[in-house]
């Protein structure tokens, strides 16, 4: 990574393997869909998925961590989904919007112990 590029993000990323489940905004009945993130930061967060997300598309999120014994809600917004295999993988990168004070807070736990690990 570039000095640049360190530069412009605003928050640590953090390579952590949490589940999360998502399911679009615009449809909240559908069934939610579960994943493995690749990296996380205060900002959003990077994960697969076997079909590829819409740019924009708003997501409901459900984070697991182990700094909690329930999950956290976060909402974002879809910045990128890039193709890693071809029709079976998909890299979505997700910014998040409107986050709760509680979901702040545990973005920043999570943060904070990652930093004492490495």
């Amino acid at each position: 990574m570039t000095d640049s590029s360190k530069n412009r993000r605003k928050h640590v990323r953090i390579y952590r393997h949490f589940i999360l489940m998502y399911s679009p905004v615009s449809n909240p009945s559908a069934q939610s869909e579960v994943s493995q993130i690749n990296n996380i930061s205060q900002g959003g967060l990077n994960f697969s998925v076997d079909e590829p997300l819409k740019h924009g598309e708003q997501l409901q999120i459900e984070l697991k961590t182990p700094f909690l014994a329930d999950s956290v809600d976060l909402q974002g917004e879809v910045l990128e989904c890039k193709e890693k295999i071809s029709n079976l993988i998909y890299e979505v990168r997700v910014q998040f919007k409107d986050l709760s004070l509680r979901a702040q807070e545990v973005l920043a736990k999570v943060e904070q112990y990652a930093q004492k690990e490495d």
